[in-house]
């Protein structure tokens, strides 16, 4: 069983200040899903009209589900997050997920349609209400059920399938502004032996949990707005290793305030998964050869420290030159960071990357997208601003989106032999003009 994503709805994140809907297939469905021809989603928009900030809904929606305090009310860094994320107007944050689930032979079983939504209170945010809604298999539009519906922490709905009510309500009680209704019930069913529900809200409940765990979101560094408290930990304690071996504080103190000390960036790998590690960097290797053919081998570099080894990858190449991955250019770095969520494609999963044209060469962004296109099997949706995929694209229905600076969002229709790039570069897309010509910069740049 695997997912795919029909339509979402995004609405107050960053400068989205209206619903934008985004439709990756058509709203009448058939019984077997011809998802090959439409799992590759590419949105274009000038800078700001909001392409990350739905790649964000994608990510806070992945979290929420899969974080049990992501949301936690007087959190001053959850208050903090949101208050950068979600758009100042609003003051609300939605997103909704329609998702169907196929066989292996692309054969539609059900369609579930999730909604959350995020709210400021009083300076404070909190999670207002969740819904969880079976969809016609004939019409992804219409409604056959409602699963549950949660509103300002109170449950105004629960299925007649569900035959133990009173257990649920205990088991939410004074949780359902901070935590999700489904995220709660799911882990419930691993925890309580003795909390039986029925088949039906079971499956629901656990399908929609499974789903967003076959999320991947991809964002920016420039774009990750917060604190990685296991990096600032790792490099702590790197600088204390540093500190011990020179006797010389004031030498040691000197080297800090120049920011001549290079950081630790060794990757910790379980003994126990080692060998899994090793075929993994294999198959980064191969993938890096496609781009670099005189890239011979990566090197593991291992440290003993404990239950785990303190790994570096060496990369060599056919001239003898040996670098440590951390100093290799900023195109081969883009490269093995998209590798991993280029293999959750491969792996039937739903894969949100943001600017991913960034710092990779027009000719291998295009070859790479074609294979994805051709080849891989999971949902590949992704921000860019390069038009060389337009050409790949623009043959399939619901593949590329443009986006405006306010929030209106036109799907590209074939028109007999028109070009999406043509069309979009002068200014003929729908609310998507570029009434932009050199003499605009004169001044801008001073006298």
């Amino acid at each position: 069983m695997k997912f795919f994503l029909l339509k979402m709805k995004v609405y107050g994140i960053k400068c989205i200040d209206k619903e934008v809907v985004l439709n990756f297939y058509n709203k009448t469905l058939q019984e077997k899903l011809e998802i090959s021809k439409s799992h590759v989603k590419a949105i274009y928009g000038t800078n700001g009209a909001g392409k990350t900030g739905i790649i964000y809904a994608v990510d806070i929606y992945r979290k929420l589900m899969l974080q049990q305090d992501y949301i936690t009310l007087g959190n001053s860094f959850s208050n903090n997050l949101f208050l950068n994320l979600i758009n100042q107007k609003t003051h609300k944050f939605e997103i909704e997920m329609t998702f169907a689930l196929i066989d292996k032979k692309d054969t539609l079983k059900t369609v579930f349609t999730h909604k959350v939504v995020i709210e400021e209170d009083n300076g404070k945010f909190s999670l207002s209400e969740e819904k969880l809604i079976e969809n016609s298999i004939k019409n992804v539009d219409l409604e056959k059920e409602i699963i549950f519906h949660v509103k300002k922490g109170e449950i105004e709905l629960i299925t007649n399938a569900c035959p133990d009510k009173e257990t649920v309500k205990n088991l939410t009680m004074n949780l359902l502004q901070k935590q999700s209704f489904v995220n709660i019930l799911f882990h419930n069913f691993f925890k309580n032996k003795n909390f039986k529900i029925d088949d039906k809200f079971n499956f629901a409940i656990i399908a929609t949990q499974v789903f967003s765990a076959n999320l991947t979101v991809v964002l920016q560094d420039s774009d990750t707005n917060y604190i990685d408290f296991d990096a600032i930990s790792s490099q702590y304690e790197w600088l204390g290793q540093i500190k011990d071996n020179i006797k010389d504080d004031a030498t040691f103190y000197q080297l800090l305030t120049q920011k001549r000390i290079t950081m630790n960036n060794t990757e910790k790998v379980y003994k126990n998964e080692f060998e899994e590690y090793k075929k993994d960097i294999e198959a980064l290797c191969s993938f890096i050869k496609v781009f670099k053919n005189d890239l011979v081998n990566i090197e593991i570099k291992t440290e003993d420290n404990g239950d785990v080894y303190e790994c570096d990858n060496i990369m060599v190449y056919e001239d003898g030159k040996r670098i440590n991955k951390k100093y290799e250019s900023t195109g081969i770095k883009k490269i093995i960071q998209l590798y991993s969520a280029l293999c959750d494609i491969e792996h039937d999963k739903i894969v949100f990357i943001d600017e991913f044209d960034a710092n990779i060469h027009d000719v291998l962004l295009v070859k790479l997208i074609q294979y994805i296109v051709e080849y891989a099997s999971g949902q590949f949706v992704f921000t860019t601003h390069n038009l060389a995929p337009m050409d790949v694209l623009q043959k399939y229905k619901h593949s590329i989106d443009f986006l405006s600076v306010d929030s209106k969002l036109v799907p590209w229709v074939k028109n007999g032999n028109r070009k999406a790039a043509f069309q979009y570069s002068k200014g003929l897309i729908e609310y998507s003009p570029f009434n932009l010509e050199p003499f605009n910069f004169l001044g801008v740049f001073g006298e």
